[in-house]
């Protein structure tokens, strides 16, 4: 990754932590190793920060007890600067009023906070655009359950401070998984998951709503930060619930006349690994689209059948003929 690369990465991992609602300082010595860099460059990085955001972003002075001097700490403005954020929205409506019509429809007591002046500014514009916007899903829909708020926060700092923890898991069958590290959040596919190494060293993704319990693990201390490192690339190329880290296979496939708009080079994939392949003289796509096992690829393509075909593996297609066969035994039976 190129300096430049590395920077903007930094920035937006910091950016994220301040949306969180996290606090951050330059000497914060797990950050330093979380990003490896020095106090010198951790604090470039959050003083850039605060110059480009500074109507939402606030600093104050506080005395640590690791130093004799006060630190400057950086954070997400207050409620009672919460007229600066709404301006900062407000001029920014083109780009960012979606998000405010999101969270508004997700909890409306939002307005309960604000100075009049300020409620009044926001109920007009959330009135305006109500009509413009429709959420079929969002990441805030499950977060009406108290439980579940909780325990989102907890694992949040599970995987930040990353920690061991023992979970208890019911999917199919009630687990007690011991001395698990959590290392990612991540929203899928309408639902949120965790995902974490096991106590053997394999990696699992668990879905949050089958999360029963999270308890303290025996082992106190962090474990390595080359633990999730060792997985970056993977996040990377994450697909749905069904990707796994191991190699990946490349299947090509042609998409027909009828449905080839949906798969040209200037369209959004459907995959992140999904690439455009060319346009054959009958008007179909070709294209390709990297993939684990094959529930990570065969549920798309039975969406768009009759109209996607399997040009290789011979595996993926062998899978797919014979869940066909499943299925039409099925209904002849």
């Amino acid at each position: 990754m190129s300096t430049i690369s590395n920077k903007v990465h930094h920035i937006y991992y910091l950016m994220g932590l301040l949306a969180q609602g996290e606090e951050l300082y330059s000497q914060h010595s797990v950050l330093q190793e979380e990003l490896s860099v020095d106090e010198r460059t951790l604090r470039r990085y959050l003083e850039d920060i605060h110059n480009l955001y500074s109507n939402i972003i606030t600093t104050y002075k506080i005395k640590k007890e690791f130093t004799s001097r006060k630190v400057t700490v950086y954070k997400i403005a207050s409620k009672k600067d919460i007229s600066k954020i709404l301006q900062f929205f407000l001029q920014h409506e083109d780009e960012l009023g979606w998000i405010l019509q999101m969270v508004y429809e997700n909890d409306p007591t939002l307005l309960h906070e604000y100075s009049d002046e300020s409620r009044e500014l926001l109920q007009k514009n959330l009135q305006r655009d109500k009509n413009a916007y429709l959420f079929i899903t969002s990441p805030f829909e499950d977060l009406h359950n108290k439980e579940l708020k909780e325990l989102l926060s907890k694992l949040k700092t599970a995987v930040i401070n990353r920690e061991y923890k023992d979970i208890t898991y019911q999917y199919d069958k009630n687990e007690k998984l011991k001395d698990v590290k959590c290392l990612k959040l991540l929203f899928i596919n309408n639902n949120w998951y965790l995902s974490i190494e096991t106590n053997e060293g394999l990696f699992r993704f668990l879905r949050v709503s089958f999360i029963k319990k999270v308890e303290y693990s025996k082992n106190k201390i962090s474990f390595q930060k080359g633990v999730v490192e060792k997985y970056e690339s993977f996040f990377t190329k994450v697909q749905n619930p069904f990707t796994l880290p191991r190699e990946f296979k490349k299947a090509i496939l042609q998409a027909s006349p009828k449905i080839a708009r949906y798969f040209k080079e200037e369209m959004k994939p459907f995959f992140p690994t999904q690439e455009f392949v060319g346009q054959k003289e009958d008007g179909s796509i070709m294209f390709s689209i990297e993939y684990t096992q094959k529930m990570e690829i065969l549920p798309f393509i039975k969406q768009w059948m009759p109209d996607i075909k399997i040009i290789s593996p011979e595996t993926l297609k062998e899978a797919f003929l014979q869940d066909m066969k499943q299925m039409e035994n099925l209904y002849k039976n």
